[in-house]
């Protein structure tokens, strides 16, 4: 940053309307002062300032130099402040990205948590596919990606994860079906066989989710063909089923409170998957960035 000493001096000589005040306040001699004033002007080919009697005002070509030498001094401090703050991490900016579904739901419990710490921080939030957000992760349009995923996605050496925590993909019935299942170790919930249920309908999301990859390379291992309907929204999906009808595989992540649905195991080991954190790798992971990972897995880690 410069030190924008003529700008200050020439502000000093108008504020004192004389050399050996201002001289005094800038901690340099009246000669030292009185020759840079002259060197400026001479500079500029105008005159800055005019005496009449004992003191020195700026001359019409002195005011304009003036009002632009303020503005800069001001821009200058403002900027100073910024990188103070900058540097205390008082401010600065932050894009972090996750799936639709997922991001309703942990945006509105990490957000504030952030912002208690970093109250002057611009957070940019997005909601993306899975492959739109490894795009932006990777070209730095963001910084963090949160979505489901496991940490085998690190080999390809792009990105870094961490796992916040493991979930199950588990079959979702009404209550009114009145299913029994049977408690298996490595289950967390009372497992059922899956083709006892051909005769649902299913819910599905639409193809391009990795919950619709999950739900179809269960149906295709155990044979099934049942009748199917697709949904742009697991939202969706979970109030239908709610309501008592038809059957879905979902994520145990957030299960709605006091529904009228049950929670099955399926598979002949646990169907799970893992929310993952991704940042990019040789990317600079600043302390704000470190905290919103700490806080997500603060809230979120089993």
């Amino acid at each position: 940053m410069a030190d924008l000493k003529e700008q200050k001096y020439i502000v000093e000589i108008a504020k004192m309307q004389g050399i050996a005040k201002a001289a005094e306040n800038l901690f340099i001699s009246q000669p030292a002062l009185s020759k840079f004033l002259a060197r400026t002007e001479q500079e500029y080919g105008i005159l800055l300032f005019e005496r009449i009697g004992k003191k020195m005002i700026p001359t019409y070509a002195g005011e304009q130099y003036l009002k632009y030498a303020k503005q800069i001094l001001e821009q200058d401090r403002s900027f100073r402040e910024q990188i103070a703050d900058i540097k205390e991490l008082k401010s600065g900016s932050l894009a972090i990205g996750s799936t639709y579904g997922r991001g309703k739901n942990i945006f509105p419990e990490i957000i504030p948590e952030f912002y208690k710490k970093y109250p002057k921080f611009d957070l940019h939030i997005y909601q993306e596919t899975a492959v739109k957000l490894e795009e932006m992760l990777r070209t730095g349009e963001i910084q963090i990606a949160m979505m489901t995923g496991n940490s085998r996605e690190e080999q390809r050496g792009e990105f870094h994860i961490e796992i916040v925590s493991s979930e199950e993909i588990c079959l979702v019935v009404p209550k009114n079906r009145n299913l029994q299942g049977v408690h298996k170790y490595g289950f967390r919930y009372p497992w059922i066989d899956i083709r006892q249920l051909e005769g649902e309908l299913f819910l599905l999301l639409n193809n391009g989710s990795r919950l619709r990859a999950v739900t179809d390379k269960v149906i295709r291992t155990y044979g099934m063909s049942p009748k199917t309907i697709e949904f742009s929204s697991i939202d969706t999906i979970w109030k239908m089923v709610c309501q008592g009808f038809g059957v879905a595989l979902a994520s145990d992540f957030q299960v709605p409170q006091d529904e009228e649905v049950e929670l099955f195991s399926v598979g002949s080991k646990p169907i799970t998957w893992e929310f993952i954190i991704m940042t990019r790798v040789g990317g600079y992971r600043s302390v704000p960035v470190q905290d919103m990972i700490d806080i997500t897995k603060r809230i979120y880690q089993n």
